[in-house]
């Protein structure tokens, strides 16, 4: 949606001789439009002519009419149940919901006040339904639109979560408005094919004010994603927060869209001094970084909320406000966490954003968590703000299953986060001589391509188009003009597997300086380069590709224009021979293995018997992957001086280009009782005597398991 910078035009009379009541609303409109956040003359009208004070006869004018919320009912312990939304959010709701004289509106959550706005906005010719679940929230709201003179509104007490039977005109309502925290969204039925529905939606402890249009049986994101709050729902819609503690230590972890881990184990991990990992990436002291949060929340396995008790003694560096959790991971007996560092003066600052890894392997998970915050700053950051595509799900069906890491799937529907890429900029320069300007980039910075050759050019800011982007880059990294600059090709990198990685907007323009008369301030080194050099440089694949294609071309100029031919490269595969190598514990006790049953949902093996087992991570030896994996999946302990290998399984699966190799390791001691850790993985852990085995197993496992009775100390499979 495109923001007007001019203010609307103001149709009520000016504020002189109006009384105090009537001044403060006037007041309070010119605010929300100077602030941008009233931009049609309907809105405008409609907050000009309500009397809000009237709505919140509890408090003085003065705190009616200021930009924040009035409460006006309190749960037993003080909570509050229903209050009058802050007018700026009211205003960008209205605004989002795109609503015309004549429009059947729903509103789901009751104070009066909105919807005295909304039916001010429909007219006389439109029709408003508000629905409340607390008797006393609708009682107050239908006795102060009576004394408004709003009483053609259609007051409701009723659970949101099921509409009443003949609440819903015939086609559907033209727009719905929730106005209370909302997990879900099981409102599509009620809303006419093209309508609107905007709603404070919830993920993962995260709340965004959406505006979507109903299309096709979906709902489509269209409009910027705003940070607000809300009081909860209430009734079958209230959502579980699936909270955790960390036993002793006032650390709590939430998976409101995920399934709960367990979290004992984490105690002895917040016990230690944790590892700090650098992204190198900063925001300001004011600075919002909310869809860096959701795209953690989507991108990372076992994404959880963290939050501490104020007076907890946990040692959690930098705990995140109270109210506002911060991201986290759990990694068996490891968790990462999203942090900051201050790193400049001044009234707000600048921080950075750093990752703290707690436990045994926190290096690891602090390091994975790092990458992705690299990864948004590098490919998202300074895109449109995320779409969300919400559908429905079959009441008779099973959840769907998904691989997309951006899907939540909720109680009623399925909801989807594209997140947009934003081009990076590169300038393809050539001299009289045919040669190319290269780069030699820092090979001990965090940046794309380290320690190799590639064109100049860099990301795009927020806000910042591609043609100015590579003109600053230019002038950051060289402090040059280049005035022919045209687009030549997009660039778009692969990864060996074919997913996509990286879009590189590429322009072409003429330099004929000497290398060493041009003042680099970035990176190591310039030179002039011919293509038949290329083959004995260390260099960006990307940019051998552009070079060839622009060797290549019969009219080597671009075009001013978006429509630039696209060439494609392929990150290489490395094709030395490699293996997985997965490490396996052989545990016997009273001739019996214990064996663990593999959760119906696991992509590897579901409902099927197995041993305790785990790929190795990072620089780890096997003997630590298997003692970090014990205790991670089952909890016990044992000692990697205690590991002995007494079988090697070289696995060829069929269908597979990967051979596995599987070490199995009997311990001569451990400590603990096995248990269920990692639900999502293995539902119970069992002992089975070595010469009655469960079916359904692993075929490998009962392999190994019948070599190792045999005293094999090898065994090839799959390779015939």
């Amino acid at each position: 949606m495109t923001r007007s910078t001019e203010r609307p035009a103001v149709t009520t009379p000016p504020t002189t001789g109006l009384d105090e009541a009537g001044a403060l609303r006037h007041q309070l409109a010119d605010q929300l439009a100077d602030a941008g956040h009233i931009r049609t003359p309907a809105v405008d009208k409609a907050l000009r002519t309500v009397p809000r004070h009237a709505f919140a006869p509890e408090v003085p004018a003065q705190k009616a009419y200021a930009n924040d919320i009035v409460a006006t009912c309190h749960s037993g312990d003080g909570r509050i149940t229903s209050s009058i939304s802050a007018p700026w959010l009211q205003a960008e709701m209205l605004e989002a919901a795109r609503l015309q004289p004549g429009h059947h509106v729903l509103e789901i959550g009751s104070g009066g006040y909105n919807a005295a706005l909304i039916a001010e906005l429909v007219g006389p010719t439109g029709s408003v339904t508000t629905l409340d679940i607390d008797p006393a929230v609708t009682d107050r709201a239908t006795r102060y639109l009576a004394e408004t003179g709003y009483d053609r509104v259609r007051m409701v007490t009723a659970d949101a979560e099921h509409l009443p039977v003949g609440i819903v005109p015939d086609g559907g309502f033209d727009a719905i408005l929730v106005t209370v925290d909302t997990w879900d969204l099981p409102w599509m039925d009620a809303l006419a094919d093209g309508g609107r529905l905007v709603a404070p939606l919830r993920l993962h402890q995260y709340t965004w004010a959406v505006g979507f249009t109903k299309r096709d049986g979906a709902l489509h994101s269209d409009e910027p994603l705003i940070v607000c709050g809300f009081v909860a729902m209430q009734g079958a819609g209230a959502w579980d927060a699936n909270r955790r503690t960390v036993p002793g230590t006032g650390v709590h972890l939430s998976w409101e869209d995920g399934t709960p881990l367990p979290v004992d184990q984490l105690a002895r991990a917040l016990a230690r001094e944790p590892v700090v990992a650098h992204t190198h990436v900063t925001v300001g002291g004011q600075e919002p970084f909310d869809a860096l949060t959701l795209y953690l929340a989507g991108a990372l396995p076992g994404f959880c909320r963290l939050s501490v008790d104020p007076d907890g003694d946990n040692g959690v560096l930098n705990p995140p406000p109270r109210h506002w959790p911060g991201a986290a991971i759990v990694r068996g007996s490891s968790l990462a966490r999203l942090a900051t560092e201050r790193i400049s003066d001044g009234e707000d600052g600048v921080y950075e954003l750093v990752v703290h890894g707690y436990g045994p392997h926190g290096h690891l998970a602090a390091q994975e968590m790092a990458e992705q915050v690299q990864h948004w700053q590098r490919v998202h950051r300074a895109a449109l703000c995320p779409r969300i595509t919400i559908h429905p799900l079959a009441d008779d069906g099973p959840t769907p299953a998904t691989d997309d890491p951006h899907v939540f799937v909720k109680k009623h529907t399925r909801v989807t986060i594209d997140w947009p890429v934003i081009p990076g900029t590169a300038a393809l320069l050539t001299d009289d001589e045919g040669r190319y300007l290269l780069h030699l980039r820092s090979a001990n910075k965090p940046i794309w391509r380290p320690g190799q050759w590639a064109l100049l050019g860099g990301n795009t800011e927020k806000g910042e188009t591609c043609d100015e982007a590579i003109v600053r880059e230019l002038g950051e990294e060289i402090g040059l003009v280049i005035p022919d600059l045209t687009g030549f090709v997009t660039l778009d990198t692969l990864s060996a597997d074919v997913s996509f990685k990286d879009r590189v907007r590429v322009y072409h323009g003429t330099l004929n300086t000497p290398a060493h008369e041009i003042e680099l301030r970035e990176g190591i080194q310039l030179r002039w380069t011919r293509l038949k050099e290329i083959g004995e440089m260390t260099m960006d694949p990307g940019t051998a590709a552009v070079l060839h294609a622009h060797h290549n071309a019969h009219q080597p100029r671009g075009r001013h224009d978006d429509t630039l031919p696209v060439v494609e490269v392929r990150e290489p595969r490395d094709h030395r021979s490699r293996s997985i190598i997965s490490a396996h514990l052989v545990l016997i006790r009273d001739g019996a293995v214990l064996l663990g049953k593999r959760h119906p949902s696991s992509p590897f093996a579901p409902s099927t018997w197995h041993l305790p087992a785990g790929h190795r991570e990072g620089m780890e030896s096997a003997v630590t992957c298997m003692a970090r994996e014990t205790e991670e999946e089952a909890g016990l302990r044992i000692s990697e001086g205690d590991l002995s290998l007494i079988h090697v399984l070289d696995l060829l699966d069929p269908g597979s280009a990967i051979p596995r190799m599987g070490l199995f390791f009997a311990p001569s001691h451990w400590e603990g009782e096995p248990l269920v850790r990692e639900p999502e993985c293995c539902t119970e852990w069992r002992w089975w005597p070595l010469d009655a085995l469960p079916e359904p197993i692993v075929a490998y496992t009962r392999v190994a398991l019948e070599a190792i009775s045999r005293g094999a100390l090898y065994t090839p499979m799959g390779w015939s």
